[in-house]
Parts: structure tokens; sequence; C-alpha cells
């Protein structure tokens, strides 16, 4: 009977876990479907310890991604981050032939701008260099691999960029971008290579590996700026102008989506970032009970435990009727957008991470979406449900992070666990179960 009654009270809240709203305060649910008589036994846990610090993200896959990141920014909290790129480049089609006695007049590299992180007024100084060895499309890369280049700058360029201004070039409207002229030594490199090595891709990535393109590094706290580029973009390319005995022309060398392509995060073992978040990285964990940093650009990530839910399991039965982790932001300025949306994952043995089964409802559900840049939210009923009913199964945490953090520049300071106001909050809602 006890076995009974308790899985319909179970099935009672995971009905009710598809009727929630998505809103941000917390509230109980489906109270006028209980008797009255066990409206006694319900109640609100809020006193949950939490045990959080921030560690260092190892590394994160960049290759491939839709958008790349590039340029390098000072942050007062994080210290300087430089996001730089490496990728091919490819011929047009295939047996490319530039006539009779041709002569590369420029060569110019243009990225389409999609977005930009941090100071947009800040000018930055732009470098490009030849790669030396030669990338892989079927290969795996990761934000902290660098490959090595040819000693000599090929192009350079300082620029404020703008992102709102449509260009015009050669009289044909193009989308906001930068536009780099590589050197004059470059260009005749491209122009007189030999018909083998025009013939196709796999001939012509042989010979020109791929450019490495990166920013001067920001170091005055507050200024710099990332850049979202994108690469698949038609005018991400090199455009060689020329001439031949007979014509004045041009010819693109796209960078397109089957170039291999992927970023390099620098955080210069982030000297110069706040004490705090160096002391957490060290390994002092006390330190979360202040203040929590999440960076994404392969940067910063928390990790969390709930330490005592196997003793309340053993204390009372209960069903769970909504279970809220409240995350505060601690620094609200503006100055750096926080994250849109920070993922909640639970960590396997492996070290691996996997969803909390209250992903399952969908990520509306569950939440973690930025409410206005002051707060997160986490609904996770179902998880906490899980851990009361199996104590005894192995615990490894869970663990915060930015979404989307291998393309974006985003990053936020939040209240810690015994924050002295708006402190990392557990809320637990349950009905006792006899």
């Amino acid at each position: 009977m006890l076995k009974n009654r308790f899985l319909l009270y179970y099935t009672f809240v995971v009905l009710g876990i598809a009727a929630i709203s998505c809103a941000k305060e917390p509230d109980l649910i489906g109270l006028d479907l209980l008797p009255p008589g066990d409206h006694l036994n319900m109640g609100l846990i809020d006193t949950s310890s939490l045990i959080a610090y921030t560690i260092p993200e190892d590394s994160l896959r960049t290759d491939e991604l839709s958008l790349n990141l590039l340029g390098s920014i000072a942050d007062p909290i994080f210290g300087t981050t430089t996001a730089s790129i490496y990728t091919q480049y490819q011929l047009s089609k295939n047996n490319i032939t530039f006539g009779e006695n041709p002569v590369a007049d420029s060569l110019v590299l243009t990225l389409t701008y999609k977005g930009i992180f941090g100071d947009s007024l800040t000018a930055k100084t732009i470098s490009v260099y030849e790669i030396a060895d030669s990338l892989s499309y079927d290969s795996a890369y990761y934000s902290t691999r660098t490959i090595p280049l040819l000693p000599e700058i090929i192009g350079q360029a300082t620029f404020v960029p703008n992102l709102l201004k449509a260009d015009s070039v050669d009289g044909n409207f193009m989308p906001p971008h930068m536009r780099i002229v590589l050197t004059p030594e470059f260009a005749n490199k491209l122009i007189t290579a030999d018909t083998n090595t025009l013939k196709n891709n796999v001939n012509f990535q042989k010979v020109f590996k791929g450019l490495f393109i990166t920013s001067a590094q920001a170091t005055t706290p507050g200024t710099g700026s990332i850049l979202y580029l994108n690469l698949l973009d038609a005018v991400s390319r090199l455009k060689l102008y020329y001439h031949n005995a007979t014509d004045t022309t041009t010819i693109d060398f796209p960078i397109g989506s089957y170039s291999a392509r992927f970023n390099n995060y620098n955080h210069y073992e982030y000297a110069g970032a706040q004490p705090e978040l160096i002391q957490q990285f060290n390994g002092d964990t006390t330190i979360g009970a202040q203040h929590l940093y999440i960076q994404a650009m392969a940067g910063a990530k928390v990790k969390l435990r709930i330490p005592h839910l196997k003793a309340l399991a053993a204390q009372k039965k209960m069903a769970v009727t909504e279970a809220l982790l409240i995350i505060n932001v601690d620094d609200t300025s503006g100055v750096y957008a926080v994250p849109a949306t920070i993922a909640l994952k639970k960590i396997t043995s492996a070290g691996l991470y996997t969803s909390l089964p209250d992903e399952d409802e969908g990520s509306a559900f569950i939440d973690g979406t930025s409410n206005s840049g002051k707060s997160y939210q986490f609904r996770i009923t179902r998880y906490i449900q899980d851990r009361l009913l199996n104590p005894d199964e192995p615990d490894y945490g869970l663990m915060l992070f930015a979404v989307g953090s291998s393309l974006t520049g985003n990053r936020v300071t939040l209240k810690g666990t015994e924050a002295t106001e708006g402190k990392m909050r557990l809320l637990i809602y349950y009905t006792l179960v006899d």
C-alpha cells in the first residue's frame, strides 16, 4: 500500500511537470488537485547546502563552426583573451589559368561581419600569416591547438570595425566586412603558381596551406573587442585583381564550407584576471561562496554539488512538486553582455556531461536563459526527485557553462553560494508521502 501510494504521488508529479509554466517566479503546482487534508503535508526547503566553485575549461572543439571569432579583449575580471583563426581557402574552379603574361595588381582578404562583443569603438590591428603545415577538413581541432606559420606577415590593417554600414565595392553592394590588402609578394606567389597547383583543390592546398588571422593583444583593461565573422559567406574570400596581355579582371579564392577552419583562444594563463578567479582556478573552492565565474571561448565554468540530498532522503519520503535553482548575476553593469543562456549538465564517472532528466520536457522547461541579464533559473524537479529516490547512486556533481561557448565571447560573474545578498539557492517544494 505504501509503495502504491508513493508511486501515485510520483505519477502526479510527472504529470504536473508538463503543465508548469515558464514564469520566472516559482509557485506551487496543482494545489487544487490535492485532497484538502494533504495540504498539511506540503512544504518548502530553501536551506539546502550548495557547494560551487569555478574551474578552467581545458579546451573546446572549434573546427567548422557556423561563426568564427577574431579579436582581443582586456577584460578587467577575466584578463586578456585573444581569438585567432586558422583557415584554408580554395580554388573557385578547377584548372584556373590567368592568361598570357599575367600581372597581379592586388590581393584582398575580405571577411564578413556577423556581430561584436566588447568595446566596438576600439581600433584593432589584424595580422595575416601563411600556415606552414597542412590542415585537414576531416580532423578535429581544439581551441588550444596551434599550427606552425611562415615567419613573414603577408597582410596587416588597423581599423575600427563598422558593422552597420553596407559597403559598395567595385560598384556592387556587399555586406559589412573587413578588408585587408595582402602583400605583393604573396599575390605574385599566387598568380605564378604552376598549372598542376591550380588543377584542383587537393593540389592547391598542398602549396597554399591556409591563413592564420590574428589580432594584436589588448592590454588596457576595459578595451578591445571580439568580432564574430561568417567565413561561409561568399564575401569571405581572397580576391585577386590582375591583368594580362588582353584583359583586366579578378578571380575569387573562397573559404567555403569545405575548408578546414578553427579558432584558437589564448587566455595568457589569466594574467591580469581578478585574484578571486585565479584562487578558484588554483583549487581554493571556498572562494566560490562569494563569486562564481563563467566565460565562453573555452574560459571558465562552474562545478556544483548538492551534498545533503542523501541525508534528506533518509529523513522523509517526499514527492517533489517543483525544484528551482536560482542563480543571480553579480555584475550587471552591461559593459560586457552576459551569456544569453547557460547550461546545467550532470557529470558522469568519466568526467563527461549528460543531460538532466528535466531536459526531456524541453529546453524551455529546464530554462537557463538570462532574465534581463540579472539572473538565471533552472527547473530541476525530476533530477532532485531521482536523487531522493536513489540516494545511494554515485553523484559526480553538476556543471554550469555558457551555451555556445565555442563561438561567443560572453562572460558573467555570478553571486556565490554564501553571498551576503542574492546568494545561489535551491528551492524544493514537496509533498510528504506517508
